[in-house]
């Protein structure tokens, strides 16, 4: 198997998980901002980074997909 389609499930499996993998390891969703004394300047939500891990295990798929078909078919 492909490593790049290893890593697309492995993706795919984390945006769907995202969520209660954190509440299991004990991490807020505060961790994804960026804190300046105190004040939230920049903040990602937990949906947006499911969505971006599940767009990029997606391309990964397509990826490793292609490149396997190119190698079956030398």
């Amino acid at each position: 198997m492909n490593r790049n389609i290893i890593w697309g499930i492995v993706l795919l499996a984390l945006s769907l998980f995202f969520k209660p993998l954190l509440s299991i390891v004990g991490l807020d969703e505060n961790l994804f901002g960026l804190h300046w004394q105190g004040e939230t300047v920049f903040l990602l939500s937990p949906s947006l980074i499911r969505t971006l891990l599940a767009l990029i295990g997606v391309f990964m798929l397509i990826i490793g997909g292609m490149q396997l078909s190119k190698q079956r078919n030398k």
